[in-house]
């Protein structure tokens, strides 16, 4: 009995392991928020950038231009950032920074691209 439960824990240990070893399926409520002056991954921004350009074409037509989807996190995807914020969110969240809140309507606008941003933007859950 004694060796089936070490053979078991042995198991459970590995696939445990394994798991941590092959990265997050899914978001991460911790993930790094996204913004100007922070250290940005290339893939978070541009996923950050492709929903802010999704948000922006099924929202709001022609208000607003979309921007260049580079990976950079530079003046244009800071305003455009604040600017879908400022009209989905309210003013006062309007700050240019993808944290949670901001996170859960870009990933609602991940068209195609759902599961690769899903890991890289921080969201509520």
């Amino acid at each position: 009995m004694k060796t089936a439960s070490r053979a078991g824990a042995a198991l459970g240990a590995a696939v445990l392991a394994a798991l941590a070893a092959s990265g997050p399926a899914q978001a991460q409520p911790g993930a790094a928020y996204i913004g100007s002056g922070r250290g940005n991954s290339s893939a978070a921004v541009r996923c950050v950038q492709q929903g802010v350009n999704s948000i922006i074409s099924d929202r709001f037509a022609t208000q607003h231009d979309l921007i260049g989807v580079d990976g950079s996190f530079g003046p244009e995807t800071d305003e455009a950032v604040r600017y879908v914020q400022y009209h989905l969110l309210g003013a006062s969240e309007a700050d240019g920074v993808v944290g949670p809140r901001t996170g859960d309507l870009i990933m609602r606008y991940q068209y195609g691209n759902y599961a690769a941003c899903y890991p890289h933007v921080p969201t509520s859950r």
